[in-house]
């Protein structure tokens, strides 16, 4: 297992990407007419502001531990049901999850700009982004803080044959299923408040509401989360999805 560390979920340029979502809000083509939602740069440079500071305290943070300074695991601490998956390793389901966080992600944006919102064409795919963006920070700040040690840690069968990294304790939330709950949650909100089809949008809720889940599977499958993460994860990232969309309603204008 030496080696097959678990990855970070979104890649380093996140503040590229905050600029390129900014530059969309501000650059993008202007409304046809008013839409379910709107983009107003000074909220939007709060709402990305934010996402920066969170991912900058995170990563602030990782660089203050040390991998010597960290508490051994304590398998006799773990609940009933997280000890369920002390022992679960799949390098399968990890890469699994990977790929359907990146097809969870490309859905949703497409999806998003495809419903028929009038407006702003860029709005809701910028939604979706801000919601992975604060999602991932929330979660990157919180595991720092928290130092939980992923599941196959606790596994007896590698006592004293691994040794653990800073990048080994950040079990706590799951940030696949928190992010990818964040842009799916935040998807169905959009589609929700479209011109889209009655069928579209129950699709829409029942893919929001599968897919993190399933996420979730996968990564207690991995070894790589908790029950615990899963469910915190799911939930929060469910709020930010819910969130954002509805910070962006527009105002009704006589």
């Amino acid at each position: 297992m030496t080696g097959c560390g678990p990855r970070t979920l979104l890649p380093k340029p996140r503040l590229l990407l905050g600029a390129l979502v900014f530059s969309a809000v501000c650059w993008g083509p202007p409304a046809q007419a008013q839409g379910a939602f709107t983009l107003v740069p000074g909220r939007e440079a709060g709402v990305l502001g934010t996402a920066a500071a969170l991912h900058g305290f995170s990563m602030w943070r990782h660089a203050q531990q040390a991998p010597n300074n960290l508490p051994p695991p304590a398998i006799d601490r773990l609940c009933g049901l997280d000890r369920a998956v002390v022992g679960n390793w799949s390098l399968g389901a990890h890469r699994a999850s990977n790929i359907l966080f990146a097809s969870a992600a490309a859905v949703s944006l497409a999806a998003a700009y495809a419903a028929p919102h009038g407006g702003q064409a860029w709005a809701p795919p910028v939604m979706v982004l801000e919601s992975g963006l604060l999602a991932s920070g929330l979660t990157n700040s919180v595991k720092e803080l928290v130092r939980r040690p992923r599941p196959y840690l606790h596994d007896p069968a590698l006592t004293g044959k691994y040794a653990p990294g800073p990048k080994d304790r950040l079990s706590f939330w799951s940030g696949h299923t928190a992010n990818t709950a964040a842009i799916t949650f935040s998807t169905a909100c959009l589609v929700q408040r479209s011109d889209a089809a009655p069928a579209m949008k129950t699709t829409a809720w029942i893919t929001a509401a599968a897919v993190p889940a399933c996420m979730g599977y996968l990564r207690m499958r991995a070894g790589r989360h908790f029950p615990t993460d899963v469910l915190v994860g799911y939930a929060v990232g469910a709020a930010v999805g819910l969130l954002v969309p509805y910070v962006h309603r527009a105002t009704k204008t006589n």
